[in-house]
């Protein structure tokens, strides 16, 4: 878990902005208890990426 680097952009992808906000209040211990759903964007953050990251932060 330690070598996390980020996020690949890609072409159609999460929003970035509320995707780092929901980190954040992961990070925060302010996070919802429903699974977060993102908007999809342009040059966004790749979805499985993010979503295999969530998952390992909430399995944690």
């Amino acid at each position: 878990m330690n070598d996390f680097r980020g996020f690949e952009i890609v072409r159609r992808g999460y929003d970035r902005d509320q995707v780092n906000a929901y980190l954040a209040q992961l990070a925060a211990g302010t996070a919802p208890d429903a699974p977060p759903v993102f908007d999809l964007a342009r040059r966004g953050y790749d979805r499985a990426q993010v979503d295999a990251r969530l998952a390992e932060l909430r399995a944690g």
